[in-house]
């Protein structure tokens, strides 16, 4: 791919989940207004990437999954972290959302388990899951070539 279609693609997709992530932990939440501009922005860099449209399908339905599951969980993820997840999907593809989804995962058991050890928080309290998936998508993409 051309070098300038990736600096486009990463610079609507970091700074727009960086700006996300900084409002989920501030506020425990994403609202729409913001959800729907991030969205608009990440679409928007997702179209200068080599994806096939069955690889963006299958990353919309990896985030449709995580949707049910936070409507059937009463919201143990949130239902911003899933629709952010299905709009990923859409904009950079099945292998990206799921490698950062694995990766925000990852981080976000480790700093639950961090908070536990430490009596810091309890099993039922919340943290912010985009600050996870910011620092997996940043992972993904300094151990993954660019696509």
């Amino acid at each position: 791919m051309e070098v300038w279609k990736i600096a486009v693609r990463e610079l609507c997709g970091m700074p727009t989940l960086l700006w996300l992530a900084l409002q989920d932990k501030k506020y425990m939440g994403i609202s729409r207004k913001g959800l729907g501009i991030a969205a608009a922005v990440l679409l928007i860099g997702g179209c200068f990437g080599k994806v096939s449209w069955q690889s963006r399908l299958g990353g919309v339905a990896f985030g449709g999954i995580l949707l049910l599951f936070a409507f059937f969980s009463k919201e143990a993820i949130g239902l911003a972290d899933g629709i952010l997840l299905c709009v990923c999907g859409a904009a950079f593809g099945l292998y990206e959302t799921v490698t950062s989804g694995f990766f925000a995962a990852l981080y976000a058991g480790g700093y639950a388990a961090i908070l536990l050890v430490r009596k810091k928080a309890g099993r039922k309290s919340r943290i912010p899951f985009l600050p996870f998936l910011l620092l997996g998508y940043v992972t993904m993409r300094l151990f993954w070539r660019f696509s």
